[in-house]
């Protein structure tokens, strides 16, 4: 939500109690200094790819 109105977060909830846990993050407000901390933890462009390995995305929807 600190990043701008078009970024969506995607809540993945197995559980009614992980979605509570997962719903609480929208009270936050992230300072700055927060944000400074995870960008040098997780610099923009490092999660990207393929979920799964080469081989393993041509089997995906297949069933």
């Amino acid at each position: 939500m600190a990043q701008g109105t078009d970024i969506v977060p995607v809540v993945g909830a197995r559980t009614r109690e992980r979605l509570t846990e997962s719903l609480g993050a929208a009270d936050l407000t992230l300072t700055a200094d927060d944000l400074a901390t995870i960008e040098r933890a997780v610099p923009e462009g490092s999660a990207k790819g393929d979920r799964y390995p080469s081989a393993m995305m041509g089997t995906l929807g297949t069933r």
